[in-house]
């Protein structure tokens, strides 16, 4: 099927469809090259395979046209003639591909015409061959996959790889030398070693999940100067950044505010917010509690924000009073509150502000994280090494320790950062100790390390870009509200506003808003679309809840749906399978001309995508994930790609500000989360919103308070605006940490509301009806948009279709058989394979980021990561037992596109690498043209 589509690029503009490209792109380059796994293969056992196979195929022939020999001969005799039943023998063993025996083949020779005879003695030898060569198997495949584990030894002993084994794993590093010695035989437990490193080993060379020396990063920028059609960096060097995971820091501090001896020289603050309200206190109350995964290597604790009142009364009264426009020590605090009322204690004193503390009434600034810093340790030491109290100088001193170990751990060899590692770890412990916390508080992960590669090189030609590539991206953006899980969300914010307080109506509380519409709506309504299915069991669309009767909810739904009822037409169509569809301008109105008006949804995205080189450049779009744009997957390497020739927060703040509306600024929500390095990045915006909880580091002229902020329904734009009072201006809350917005405090999430961030999950085979399966497996075609790719194509299987090995087969056995299935169905020799379980919920359910490093076999549990297979390698196909093993539903298939043939990026040696380019694409509507 074929369907051209036309060029939406406007020369005057430099736009597609309303939609320019962003200044900037992050490149993520697999650190391993792609033969790193090459060498797993098993290329003589997949030979022997071949010939197997080839000789059944001579065997299979041979007997069908035995079988018809036979039964004219057998046509030519009687039904009484007894010398049939030689005849009706030997082709019995023919229909049931057997060798006949002996007396069978003596009893039917003499009544067999001579060709019929020698065709029998063809089809016995080629039995006879088939046998031979299955005899050979086992001793084929054992010497060549000894062969291939030796192979596998040499490429995972890289340093680089042990290096990133050392963070997934301390004791699966400690068993590296164990499994990579040639003397030792591999027995059970090393072989559940070599599965756990081969599959890191894939991981390095195949996908681009940026972890340690796993994947690197790379910032370019498109360029009207540039002639380069795709980023050719000098250098794929690794350059390596480390930190100490901030979740230390900030249970160290809970820690410390929960001693009153300890605590008793920090300065403390009233909440951001905090205000009487008649008889009562009113804020916003932030709760942090400790992730509950031990063996988490990422453990995010859970924050939670509402509003809260507390009894007002002459105590509280003084201690607001004292803290309005002051900072006094937590001592001082005491003494001031004692002295205010004559029947007051110092002890009642103490014990007042202890219970103010633990209810995030009074905050120690000091010891708040400071997320913006290139690295918050070194802030906090500071800030302990200026306390009085010996134990705190201490802390500071062993946390320094930490430090000065982490600032050796990049230069340190790979074989020795092991020992690095164990120091950190060693120092952090001995940080809990000092304070009599308990060591289940430690995180299993210590220290985070990033790394990117040069900036040199990665200019690259804008125009070209522009001309043959935005076109594509510029219509997806422009399907992609159909398909977001947030602007309903937005949408329905809006309602609830209009509903509240009318056409053109205004609140001027905005922490009650925030409040109210949480409790009243939000949270239900959240929690019930979580659990909607988009499509019923009869592929019947089942529209959202729209409890505001909105049309533009009414639209996105016609949307999506217009999209798989188009599908399904062309889908229909082809009578035949096909390997692609493509999408032409049909699809694209159906969907856009359902759509609400753009102003209403537009909103920049991001796209991770990768290259796939062909004969024109820069090559085929290959569409992996659409996600919010703004530079939020820029954010976490931010500090690290700042270097001298590389100002990747200069570039941020550039591409933020030019896209900041006119007369709108933009302010930073921190996310509320200071235990995790995800929300670590340097100040990028303008502003920043201060939200409950928060301690903003920066000058007061660049603080937004909640208390400033005002909301106001735009009646012409039909818009509810974001207000400062200070400023005059409109505020566009931006969120730039690597946390999902529904992981984040509730007021967070609602200010979310009236930002323009969106989440899209394209499944666009969801409502159009599931293929007939053939032997168990359904197959989807390639979709393409343009030249884009924007679903690859794809095979789902139950897992009872899966081939899993037979006790009673051999290794031999099961390969053929693995491969025979293959073939069979039609599989490519390369593909991945990811659990499709119901339960298993994907990143954006459970609110981790795209790219969170995870156990590999996190990841197989999770379902979110899929496996790289190599049905060339044995030990890829004991891989994708185990995946299969593990799954309680079906599993997915996935075509590797681009495959490795297709690779384009290549090292220093000359060895290509996969990589992924993160691009991001902004409606020129809501540009800033101030100069």
């Amino acid at each position: 099927m074929t369907d051209v589509l036309s060029n939406p690029y406007s020369a005057e503009t430099g736009t597609a469809s309303g939609w320019r490209l962003g200044s900037g792109f992050l490149l993520r380059v697999a650190g391993q090259p792609a033969e790193a796994v090459a060498v797993l293969r098993t290329p003589a056992a997949v030979a022997w395979t071949e010939r197997v196979l080839a000789a059944e195929a001579v065997r299979d022939a041979l007997a069908s046209e035995l079988r018809e020999a036979l039964e004219t001969a057998l046509a030519e005799r009687a039904p009484e003639d007894p010398e049939r039943v030689a005849l009706i023998n030997l082709r019995r063993d023919a229909f049931n591909g057997r060798r006949p025996r002996p007396a069978t083949v003596t009893r039917a020779e003499p009544l067999l015409p001579d060709r019929t005879r020698a065709l029998t003695h063809q089809w016995i030898a080629a039995i006879n061959r088939v046998s031979e060569l299955l005899d050979q198997g086992v001793a084929v495949l054992g010497e060549d996959l000894a062969a291939a584990r030796a192979r596998a030894r040499q490429v995972l002993a890289d340093d680089k790889l042990r290096s990133a084994v050392l963070l997934q794993s301390e004791v699966l590093e400690k068993n590296m030398d164990r499994y990579l010695d040639p003397t030792r035989k591999v027995d059970k437990h090393g072989r559940q070693v070599e599965r756990t490193l081969l599959e890191l080993l894939y991981r390095a060379a195949l996908k681009t999940s940026p972890f340690s020396t796993l994947t690197s990063v790379g910032l370019g920028r498109f360029s009207d100067t540039a002639t380069r059609p795709r980023p050719e960096p000098t250098s794929l060097e690794q350059r390596s950044t480390v930190r100490l995971n901030v979740a230390v820091l900030a249970r160290l501090a809970a820690v410390v505010l929960a001693d009153p001896t300890l605590r008793s020289g920090l300065r403390v603050s009233l909440a951001p917010g905090a205000s009487s309200d008649g008889e009562t206190m009113r804020y916003v109350r932030r709760r942090t509690a400790a992730g509950s995964d031990p063996d988490a290597v990422v453990a995010i604790d859970n924050v939670h924000e509402n509003l809260f009142f507390l009894p007002s009364g002459p105590a509280l009264d003084d201690v607001v009073a004292l803290t309005r426009d002051a900072r006094p020590t937590l001592a001082e605090l005491s003494r001031q509150v004692a002295a205010q009322a004559a029947e007051r204690t110092d002890a009642e004193a103490d014990q007042l502000i202890g219970h103010l503390l633990r209810l995030g009434f009074l905050l120690a600034p000091d010891l708040q994280i400071d997320l913006r810093a290139s690295d918050p340790t070194k802030v906090l030491i500071a800030a302990l090494e200026a306390q009085d109290h010996p134990t705190l100088q201490q802390l500071a001193a062993s946390l320094r320790a930490a430090v000065d170990l982490i600032d050796a751990y990049p230069g340190t060899p790979a074989r020795g950062r092991a020992a690095v590692l164990v120091g950190v770890r060693d120092q952090v412990r001995a940080c809990f100790e000092l304070l009599g916390a308990a060591e289940q508080l430690v995180p299993r992960t210590v220290i985070y390390e990033d790394t990117t590669i040069t900036g040199d090189g990665m200019e690259v030609d804008r125009k070209l870009w522009e001309r043959t590539r935005l076109p594509d991206l510029a219509d997806l953006a422009d399907l992609l509200p159909a398909f977001d899980l947030n602007v309903s969300r937005r949408l329905t914010a809006k309602g609830f506003f209009k509903a509240r307080y009318g056409i053109g109506g205004d609140c001027q509380d905005v922490v009650r808003f925030c409040h109210e519409f949480q409790r009243d709506f939000f949270d239900p309504y959240t929690r019930r679309s979580l659990r909607r299915r988009q499509f019923d069991d009869d592929n019947v669309f089942v529209p959202q809840e729209n409890w505001f009767k909105l049309p533009d909810i009414v639209a996105v739904d016609k949307a999506r749906e217009a999209a798989s009822l188009h599908l399904r037409d062309l889908s229909a169509a082809d009578s035949e399978p096909v390997e692609e569809i493509r999408l032409g301008p049909d699809f694209v109105d159906a969907v856009r001309r359902e759509l609400p008006p753009a102003e209403q949804v537009a909103q920049p995205w991001s796209f991770f995508v990768q290259l796939a080189a062909g004969p024109q450049d820069p090559g085929r779009l290959v569409l992996n994930q659409a996600y919010a744009g703004l530079t939020l997957m820029f954010s976490r390497f931010a500090h690290s790609l700042d270097t001298e020739g590389t100002r990747a927060r200069d570039l941020i703040s550039e591409i933020l500000r030019d896209y900041a509306p006119d007369g709108a600024v933009l302010a930073e929500l921190r996310g509320g989360y200071e235990t995790t390095n995800l929300n670590v990045h340097p100040a990028v915006t303008q502003y920043e919103i201060v939200c409950p909880g928060d301690a903003s580091t920066r000058p007061k002229d660049e603080q937004i308070a909640l208390d400033d902020l005002f909301l106001v329904h735009d009646a012409v734009a039909d818009r509810v605006r974001l207000m400062s009072r200070r400023l005059g201006r409109e505020v566009v809350p931006v969120y730039l940490g690597f946390l999902m917005p529904m992981a984040l405090p509730e007021i967070q999430q609602i200010l979310l509301c009236f930002s323009p961030s969106g989440m899209a999950q394209i499944d666009l085979w969801a409502g159009t009806g599931d293929p007939i399966p053939v032997d168990g497996i359904q197959s989807y075609p390639r979709l393409v948009l343009g030249d884009l790719v924007l679903q690859r194509r794809m095979w789902k299987l139950n897992t009872a279709d899966f081939p899993f090995r037979d006790p009673g087969h051999s290794d031999a056995e099961h390969l053929l058989r693995v491969r025979r299935w293959r073939l069979d169905h039609g599989l490519p020799t390369r593909l991945f394979a990811q659990i499709d379980n119901a339960a298993a919920k994907s990143a954006v359910d459970d609110g981790a980021a795209p790219d969170t490093p995870e156990t590999p076999g996190a990841e197989r549990k999770a379902g979110r990561k899929p496996l790289p297979v190599d049905f060339d390698s044995w030990m890829s196909l004991q891989l994708l037992e185990q995946l299969a093993l593990g799954a309680s539903a079906r599993i997915v298939l996935t075509e590797a596109n681009p495959d490795t043939d297709q690779l384009w990026l290549t090292d220093e040696h000359g060895r290509p690498h996969v990589c992924e380019l993160l691009l991001e694409l902004y409606d020129t509507g809501r540009d800033n043209d101030d100069e």
